[in-house]
């Protein structure tokens, strides 16, 4: 095994995630910046390109999980393993996207629903205590807020669920793009909120990058005249520091996937370092 085998197995709690994945990324940084680099120049071509971008993102995923249980893999051998499976990761990600658009007008809808019965609601109970003007107010505040709350709760709950989906397809035999994000359905029942905070420790690990590749760009655009020569210098410096950060960024939390999802492994079948033959 490689120098990742000191990441230790079993169960891992959402720091020890990050970490571990932290440590196969540094071990293999070169390979993993390699691979990020050439899925994203596939980025630039329609379709099939696509594809490649989705397929190598799974690559790194599963060499992250193939690491942790003791079957690494060179990036050629990964890479056999999931050549046959080039347009599984193409329909995953066009089943993400949908399933995505269809949970963000779900989660408008519903927070629409509830924004309007609390602002009716609220307005009728509160405008005898404190007058109509400041009832109607408090109660137009109290609905806003609990819009955003039902509206961000419902896509990070569906986000969380789908996390690891193109795991499964990258690491199990006969494994498909439906049956990879209904594994991954299972795998993360129960364990939303520890997803989230493993997802809240990744970003905040990436916060240096980000810091660098977007947020001092971004303001440096608002510091100069919109459309001068100094504008779009800097505009054209943000987008190649973005595409730069993304590709530094991408193979980490594929790592991070891909030990989220031997630790769920772990903790729901209990993981014995054979990976099933085909998704549950």
């Amino acid at each position: 095994m490689s120098s990742a085998s000191s990441v230790t197995p079993g169960p891992l709690n959402p720091g020890n995630v990050v970490s571990a994945a932290f440590r196969l990324y540094r071990d293999r940084f070169k390979t993993y910046l390699k691979l990020s680099v050439i899925a994203f120049l596939w980025v630039f071509v329609p379709i099939y390109g696509w594809a490649k971008y989705s397929m190598y993102t799974g690559l790194m995923a599963r060499m992250a999980f193939q690491d942790l249980t003791n079957h690494p893999e060179t990036p050629t051998e990964a890479r056999q393993q999931l050549a046959p499976k080039l347009w599984s990761f193409f329909g995953l990600a066009v089943l993400l996207m949908l399933i995505f658009f269809g949970a963000y007008i779900g989660s408008i809808i519903v927070a629409v629903i509830a924004a309007m019965g609390i602002g009716f609601g609220g307005g009728a109970i509160l405008s005898p205590l404190v007058g109509e003007d400041l009832g109607v107010g408090i109660a137009v505040v109290i609905a806003a807020l609990v819009a955003i709350a039902v509206l961000l709760l419902g896509l990070l709950w569906v986000v969380g669920r789908l996390f690891v989906a193109e795991v499964p397809l990258a690491v199990e035999k006969g494994a498909d793009a439906s049956a990879s994000i209904g594994r991954s359905w299972k795998l993360t029942k129960r364990s939303i909120i520890r997803i989230q905070f493993v997802v809240l420790a990744a970003y905040l690990v990436t916060v240096p990058i980000l810091m660098v590749a977007s947020f001092i760009p971004q303001i440096g655009l608002a510091m100069v005249e919109f459309g001068s020569p100094t504008y779009w210098v800097i505009y054209a410096v943000t987008i190649v520091l973005g595409f730069l950060g993304n590709m530094f960024t991408l193979p980490f939390w594929q790592a991070v996937k891909g030990v989220l999802y031997y630790d769920l492994r772990s903790r729901r079948e209990g993981l014995d370092l054979t990976i099933q033959d085909s998704p549950v």
